[in-house]
């Protein structure tokens, strides 16, 4: 199910609108995402520590770059992060508290 979830997310990765309507759907079917919540200074100086280190060593993942900059010039003070491992594909999820500002989704390649 995981699998399946990644990838309609993958599908609609550009469309962040499109993003928070699908994760509210999971919401109401009740199914819940591994989550949890920090200060957005923390989580940014975590994954543009993160993006530096994969631009050093080439190794890209999906998203970052998008992401950190979204966190840079986000107003929220609180970010969720919330993360679905699949068996050949993870993603982590940066959105306010309750999904209602998506700043983006980074994809992993397990």
């Amino acid at each position: 199910m995981n699998d399946n979830i990644i990838n309609e997310l993958y599908d609609i990765r550009n469309y962040l609108d499109q993003i928070e309507s699908f994760l509210k759907n999971l919401k109401s079917r009740g199914i819940t995402l591994d989550s949890f919540v920090q200060t957005r200074e923390h989580l940014y100086e975590i994954y543009n520590d993160r993006l530096d280190l994969s631009i050093y060593q080439g190794r890209y993942f999906e998203g970052l770059g998008e992401v950190v900059k979204r966190m840079k010039n986000s107003v929220l003070n609180d970010i969720r992060l919330s993360y679905i491992d699949g068996d050949k594909r993870s993603c982590s999820i940066f959105s306010s508290e309750d999904y209602s500002i998506i700043l983006g989704i980074i994809f992993y390649d397990n």
